[in-house]
């Protein structure tokens, strides 16, 4: 089993954690927002394991928080390309693999 996430799925995993606590979000709190066991988040958030949050997961995270989707995914720098679109596929191609 491979133990370690991409490089995509660490960084997001860590804007998500960092999102959560500038929220003030629990990992208890974000399981019942997701709809996942309370020691799923934890799982996610450790660097010992390869989980990762699904699509849907960070949509509805996203969602709850009122982050843009998008954002996850890309930089700031990014988010101007006038390829935004294929930008933004292809690294939600590259996070799910």
């Amino acid at each position: 089993m491979n133990n370690k996430n991409s490089n995509i799925q660490t960084q997001i995993i860590q804007k998500i954690k960092k999102l959560r606590s500038e929220k003030n979000i629990s990992q208890l709190a974000l399981s019942d927002i997701l709809g996942v066991s309370d020691g799923q988040i934890g799982n996610i958030e450790s660097p010992k394991y390869s989980h990762k949050y699904t699509l849907k997961q960070l949509y509805d995270f996203c969602i709850f928080v009122e982050y843009p989707f998008e954002k996850l995914f890309l930089s700031d720098e990014e988010l101007k390309s006038k390829d935004v679109l294929k930008l933004l596929i292809s690294k939600i191609i590259e996070y799910d693999e």
